[in-house]
């Protein structure tokens, strides 16, 4: 079994910041061991939608679901020490498509 860290990111999440209903993204990294990168994907992504703190903080319908993806993926030797590598979230705030020419 080979040792993936994966970037992954999360888009299209509708959450209240500051009591506002704001569009956020994030970047997260996972540690994953995995026969192969497309299992080590699988097994993040699926991480990310059951995680239960994530779920009780966004407030998506049905319609609009959020989105996660990965972004990079590096293979780890079996040694290597992860616990230097930070597990938590990054948000940011999502622009919306006519935003970005500004």
């Amino acid at each position: 079994m080979k040792k993936y860290r994966l970037l992954m990111n999360g888009s299209n999440y509708l959450m209240d910041v500051g009591g506002k209903i704001s569009r956020q993204g994030f970047f997260q990294n996972l540690i994953i061991k995995a026969d192969s990168p497309d299992q080590a994907e699988r097994q993040a992504i699926s991480r990310i939608w059951h995680d239960k703190e994530l779920k009780s903080i966004t407030l998506n319908p049905g319609k609009n679901p959020p989105k996660v993806s990965l972004h990079t993926l590096w293979e780890l030797e079996v040694t290597y020490d992860d616990s230097r590598i930070d597990m938590e979230r990054t948000f940011y705030a999502e622009k919306r498509w006519w935003e970005f020419w500004k």
